[in-house]
């Protein structure tokens, strides 16, 4: 039929990324720019791999306004989505919503690039809690961030990450009227941030390539 567009199978994964140079400031006291910087790109990289496992992930696009990430993603088959000038979080989410629009993916799922302990069964699991919902959230270790978010259509709230986004999201989404799933995750809800992550990580002796970076420097 005329104008009719056939939904794309699979989820539409979305990394944001922040520029990798000014990445991580509150560890500023404890790592220089550039150790900083690639640490991020080794928990993007670890992401990304864990991503890649999870079958019914079709596409994963990560979004930034850094062409240093581009080199990251090309090696991996990852999709790079530029934002142009620096945008912020929520506008380049907004951008790569627009992205699974254009391509009739009818969900998406966003997850941060520092969240390193996730693994593809709690990706896995996430989305098979999210089968019946048309909006799911996992919250930060603290319970005021999103680490996970899973959102049927793409653009069925507003991305509003940044302080108290767990709650934020929440509230978006019930004014909206959306069916809603709270799925803790311990893996996914460690992210790194402060400096007490950086030491929860390394106490870990994590086999991926932020576990292998960690060790080959001194913190």
């Amino acid at each position: 039929m005329k104008g009719h567009r056939t939904q794309t199978a699979g989820v539409y994964a979305v990394v944001p990324v922040n520029v990798l140079r000014a990445s991580k400031a509150r560890l500023a006291k404890h790592l220089d720019n550039s150790t900083r910087s690639r640490l991020s790109a080794a928990m993007l990289v670890d992401v990304l791999h864990t991503l890649q496992k999870v079958r019914r992930i079709s596409r994963i696009t990560v979004v930034s306004s850094d062409f240093a990430v581009r080199r990251i993603t090309r090696p991996m088959g990852i999709h790079f989505l530029w934002e142009g000038k620096t945008r912020g979080l929520n506008k380049g989410v907004r951008l790569a919503m627009r992205d699974a629009k254009r391509r009739h993916f009818s969900a998406a799922l966003i997850v941060p690039s520092d969240i390193p302990l996730a693994k593809p069964r709690e990706i896995r699991r996430f989305l098979r809690f999210s089968d019946d919902y048309s909006f799911a959230i996992t919250p930060s270790k603290d319970e005021s961030g999103t680490n996970a978010l899973f959102l049927r259509p793409p653009a069925a709230i507003r991305p509003a990450f940044g302080k108290n986004s767990f709650r934020n999201h929440l509230t978006a989404a019930h004014r909206k009227g959306l069916s809603v799933r709270v799925v803790k995750s311990a893996g996914i809800a460690l992210d790194m941030d402060e400096p007490r992550d950086l030491a929860a990580l390394r106490r870990r002796s994590l086999k991926n390539e932020t576990g292998c970076f960690l060790r080959a420097i001194k913190v």
